[in-house]
């Protein structure tokens, strides 16, 4: 048998091992979050080509931090790189839901099932800033179309009981997805229906020449 101080002094080894590697590792979480906060701002800005770039370079960092954490699977699942992860899901999912293409699915990111599903209850949030840019540029039909995937996403989150443990949070997420569903319901009937009352007493553009002779 070995000696305790020996025994002692192989985990002082390999825990610093694994120090040196959280401490690497920590700002590659950070930068992902960060270049995923870009990719948001890029996808509304419909700048596509900058968007698309920066989507494969998540895609790709992801997998070399994958690759680092292969020898240490609980720091792959710490709460610094899951959250990082969850970002990189939210702005994929944004970036495929604005551009209306298919949706990519955890295996296609290479992203856990519980940031994953997190990561797609926050991106409501940034469809519903899109829904009211739609409502203000008067297209309506897309205001829709993203308010009709809010509600999909919200009744599919429902049925999802398991303990917050296993889906880290996903309950509150879809709790606060609630609100900000009624609330995009409620701006996109309101402009509806202002949109049908302009049909119904249109504004003149310019006074009609009877009424100007009774200017002063």
């Amino acid at each position: 048998m070995k000696p305790l101080s020996e025994i002692l002094g192989e985990i002082r080894k390999r825990l610093d091992v694994k120090e040196n590697l959280r401490e690497e590792i920590l700002p590659l979480a950070r930068q992902l979050i960060r270049e995923s906060a870009a990719l948001i701002k890029n996808a509304h800005r419909k700048e596509w080509d900058e968007a698309s770039l920066r989507r494969e370079a998540l895609l790709s960092a992801i997998q070399n931090l994958r690759s680092k954490l292969s020898n240490s699977p609980d720091l792959w699942f710490a709460g610094f790189v899951q959250d990082a992860l969850k970002e990189v899901a939210e702005a994929c999912l944004v970036y495929a839901l604005l551009r209306d293409e298919p949706i990519p699915t955890p295996e296609d990111l290479g992203i856990e099932d519980a940031p994953y599903l997190n990561g797609l209850l926050e991106a409501m949030g940034e469809l519903r800033r899109a829904a009211l840019d739609s409502i203000r540029s008067e297209d309506l039909t897309t205001a829709e179309r993203f308010l009709a995937i809010m509600d999909e996403v919200y009744f599919a989150a429902m049925s999802f009981d398991q303990a917050d443990a296993v889906t880290q949070g996903a309950r509150r997420r879809t709790d606060t997805l609630r609100a900000i569903l009624e609330r995009t319901r409620s701006d996109i009937t309101l402009a509806t229906q202002f949109r049908k009352l302009a049909k119904l007493f249109p504004i003149p553009s310019e006074v009609p020449e009877s009424e100007d002779e009774l200017l002063p």
